[in-house]
């Protein structure tokens, strides 16, 4: 065989050799083109499956999901919004219940307001005090007369006219003996020091047991008395509001 060139990848090859060493295509087949033929192979008939109904795309499968979970919010709002106005309504009419409560506890216990005041001048400019505007004065021969609303506790200030000049012991003595008083401490009044006698003393007319308290001094030689009569059950509450801020604010004129 002589040399010759492969008919498939075109390289020479040599007359012994009987394939060639370069693409192995055999030598004899040398008339025809030997370039490699893709085998055709058969089509295999594929397995037949079940239609499937192609899916849905994330978009659409999710827009039931979203309108099911935003009905779900919109129905939680609401409720928890009606929870809200619920609770905001028991809460205020729990404090309105509260606070009506506390006013009426408060009502029943609170003790008497102190009882607001104006000023009482005697007409012969003598003295002057603060008295109670919810109790009535009427000016006497030889001084004033205080009274509260139904007149169970009074204020009686006098001053005697005498000729025979008295001291305030002797004075508070001679009242004391005609009311059954006895003496107690001194009291300071309007930069004086006063005598003071405390009893108890039984109403001539209803048998009622009042706190009678006298107080004497003198005065440009005039004795000034000053007597406080109140019922035993209330003496201490009325000393407190009406007595005591009443003789605080006495004052001589002249």
């Amino acid at each position: 065989m002589e040399a010759g060139i492969c008919l498939r990848c075109g390289k020479p090859y040599e007359p012994e050799d009987t394939v060639c060493y370069s693409c192995g295509a055999p030598i004899g087949e040398t008339k025809t083109p030997t370039q490699p033929i893709r085998s055709m192979r058969a089509p295999t008939v594929a397995a037949s499956q079940p239609e499937t109904v192609p899916p849905l795309p994330a978009e659409s499968k999710s827009r039931p999901l979203r309108a099911s979970v935003a009905v779900a919010r919109q129905g939680t709002t609401r409720n928890g919004k009606k929870h809200i106005w619920l609770a905001l309504g028991i809460t205020i009419l729990v404090l309105v219940v509260a606070g009506g409560g506390f006013y009426v506890v408060r009502g029943l216990t609170a003790p008497p307001p102190v009882t607001s005041q104006t000023t009482y001048q005697d007409p012969q400019h003598r003295f002057t005090f603060r008295q109670p505007t919810l109790w009535t004065a009427v000016t006497t021969a030889t001084g004033v007369h205080l009274s509260d609303s139904d007149g169970s506790s009074t204020v009686a200030l006098a001053v005697q006219e005498s000729n025979t000049p008295e001291t305030a012991t002797s004075y508070a003595d001679a009242q004391a003996a005609q009311l059954g008083l006895t003496p107690a401490p001194l009291q300071q009044i309007s930069g004086l020091l006063w005598e003071q006698r405390t009893g108890r003393v039984a109403d001539s007319a209803d048998g009622a047991v009042h706190q009678v308290v006298l107080f004497v001094t003198v005065h440009d030689a005039l004795p000034y008395s000053i007597t406080l009569t109140c019922p035993i059950a209330s003496y201490m509450q009325i000393n407190a509001i009406v007595y005591q801020p009443l003789l605080a604010s006495f004052r001589f004129e002249n």
